[in-house]
């Protein structure tokens, strides 16, 4: 069951930096599709966390795939940005239209992925008509959009490996003592009560900070580091591991470095493909390095971290 899951993420994961493809049918009056957002929302039963953290989410683009009874095939409309409202050149009943959450791999607009930890949303016999304008979704009357809800898969298809919230709830925390636990600040929270926050004085040129858990994850394609974010200080991702050339020394290479900003900031990391430079050897350890060449200091704020496998 896992494996036919990864198949089809990594499957989405090639559509989705396809380019957009309109839906050409035998009529020239078309109707439209409109979509505001996706929320990420826990489900009934077999939900991933209990940490209503966990859910936080930044998806910005959909794929849709839409099939009519009598067609041969699928047809890809193709990836579109929210909030859209695109054309489809068809007209009557479609049988069903998937709805695909697509997100910022990295953060980077151009690396857009489906991502394989979200669940794909099946409409069932969306009416299409002339001129006329389909909304997918509920409406929110207080934000004034339309929007659907999308789930994480359950926990017997994803493993967490390690999750930290700042929360009351939340009894670990998997990093070292650099990272203050802050309990009762929601009003500079990303999302519930708390955050973890890095003082960083003036005299320290780099503060490094660990995550103490260690990880061997049974997956060596899909591995992925979630986390809210805020920096004053360029902020350096970093993972530990061994090589085959390096004679049981572990070795440090560089996933990505995230830029000061002033607001929260949701990212879905990629650690595959770092971990792939130490040949998926296992454990690997994450840390993270705060640059402060300057002298200037400041902080680092981290809230609803996890890493994530399939």
């Amino acid at each position: 069951m896992k494996h036919s899951h990864i198949a089809l993420a990594c499957l989405l994961t090639v559509s989705a930096l396809c380019s957009c493809n309109k839906f050409k049918g035998d009529v020239e009056i078309p109707a439209y599709l409109h979509l505001d957002r996706i929320d990420i929302v826990p489900q009934a039963q077999n939900a991933p966390s209990v940490e209503p953290g966990f859910y936080t989410s930044i998806v910005d683009a959909v794929q849709l795939v839409c099939w009519f009874e009598g067609d041969e095939s699928e047809t890809n409309l193709g990836v579109y940005q929210m909030p859209f409202t695109i054309p489809v050149l068809r007209h009557g009943t479609a049988k069903y239209i998937r709805v695909v959450p697509v997100v910022k791999q990295n953060g980077i607009a151009g690396s857009r992925i489906a991502y394989p930890y979200y669940q794909v949303i099946q409409l069932d016999n969306v009416k299409l008509a002339p001129d006329s304008v389909t909304r997918l979704g509920r409406f929110d009357s207080v934000a004034n959009q339309w929007y659907l809800r999308a789930n994480y898969y359950s926990r017997d298809l994803i493993d967490i490996l390690s999750e930290d919230y700042f929360e009351p709830t939340s009894f670990s925390i998997n990093f070292d003592s650099t990272v203050t636990w802050v309990r009762n600040d929601p009003d500079n929270a990303c999302s519930g009560q708390g955050y973890g926050l890095i003082e960083v004085p003036d005299s320290a040129t780099v503060v490094n900070i660990s995550i103490t858990t260690p990880y061997s994850p049974a997956n060596t394609k899909i591995l992925y580091l979630e986390m809210d974010y805020k920096t004053d200080l360029d902020l350096y991702i970093n993972m530990l591991g061994f090589t085959l050339s390096t004679s049981g020394t572990a070795t440090s290479n560089s996933v990505m470095t995230l830029y000061p900003n002033s607001q929260w900031q949701k990212i879905y990391i990629n650690l595959g493909r770092t971990w792939r430079q130490f040949n998926y050897n296992t454990p690997i350890t994450l840390f993270f390095q705060v640059a402060n060449p300057d002298h200037k200091g400041g902080r680092v704020m981290l809230d609803n971290v996890k890493v994530i496998t399939i």
